[in-house]
């Protein structure tokens, strides 16, 4: 398993993942799907051969699984799955979905991806599926990044709900090495994994924690999620962007601690994830480089 097909690797997660599995000496080859100044050079720098890619692009998929003996999609499953069909039944793949599908399987976002793993697993026999809580570490991440930098702008922060339902957030970096130890591990790996940090946090302390790791005097102010989330409605349907969606807002009092029959905890501790990625802010603040696209860019 020497050739490894890297789709979505112009985000900072499949990124990782390339990086990964270059120290392993795998033949890498990385696509992405928006070309942007640099990203090929970066991919190249890695060792790679970098690709664009649409998954949409069926005749040019099909070339590159067909030349690869494993594959890792980062894209969400619910894009990713259609490349299922152009697999080979003998060839590993790494697939990404939500943990939140076990938590809110209601919502029509988790109903599509929950129907997207069961058609992946009936279309891919070697597909592995791996639910992460919520992804955080990277400038651009849209969680714990986002929360950080507008805690550093903003004088008081608004916690939504009482702020006691459990969290576990995973480190892109820990996730990255999650999945490649997936891809290249034993046969009898279990199907479908939910993917996690060490140890659940409220959301509150979550808060707390993000505001000391950014050195942000912000002071945190609960949101009463009944009262404010009419008001979060009308403003997306205004088409203006809020730190958080309306959907969000409606999950803020459930747990969000992995939900699988087989649970895999990562090692990077929450207080290490968030010095790196203060550290990661600060650098690119401070070199003025944009952002880092989104996981499965």
């Amino acid at each position: 398993m020497n050739r490894i097909l890297v789709v979505g690797a112009g985000g900072a997660l499949g990124c990782e993942i390339v990086r990964i599995l270059r120290a392993t000496g795998a033949d890498v080859t990385a696509t992405y799907r928006t070309p942007r100044q640099g990203i090929s050079e970066k991919l190249n720098s890695l060792g790679a051969a970098a690709a664009q890619l649409d998954l949409a692009d069926t005749a040019q998929s099909e070339r590159l699984l067909k030349n690869a003996d494993a594959v890792v999609f980062t894209p969400i499953l619910s894009v990713a799955v259609a490349a299922a069909n152009l697999m080979r039944d003998d060839q590993r793949a790494v697939f990404f979905s939500s943990n939140n599908v076990a938590i809110d399987p209601s919502a029509e976002v988790y109903t599509r991806l929950l129907k997207a793993e069961a058609d992946l697993l009936a279309a891919a026999p070697q597909a592995i599926i791996l639910r992460p809580t919520m992804i955080y570490g990277y400038p651009g991440d849209g969680n714990l990044s986002r929360l950080m930098k507008l805690m550093r702008r903003l004088p008081a922060t608004p916690l939504p709900g009482a702020g006691k339902a459990l969290q576990q957030p995973v480190y892109y970096k820990a996730l990255a090495r999650t999945a490649v130890a997936a891809l290249l591990g034993k046969a009898g790996h279990p199907q479908l994994c939910a993917v996690a940090g060490p140890e659940p946090i409220s959301q509150r302390a979550l808060f707390l924690e993000v505001a000391r790791a950014g050195r942000a005097r912000t002071l945190i102010v609960p949101l009463p999620v009944m009262a404010f989330a009419p008001v979060f409605k009308l403003i997306e349907q205004l088409g203006l962007k809020l730190p958080i969606s309306s959907a969000q807002l409606a999950r803020t009092g459930l747990d969000k601690t992995p939900q699988a029959q087989h649970v895999i905890l990562t090692e990077t501790s929450l207080a290490a994830g968030l010095e790196a990625l203060v550290r990661d802010i600060d650098a690119s603040h401070n070199t003025g480089s944009l952002d880092d696209a989104a996981a499965g860019a």
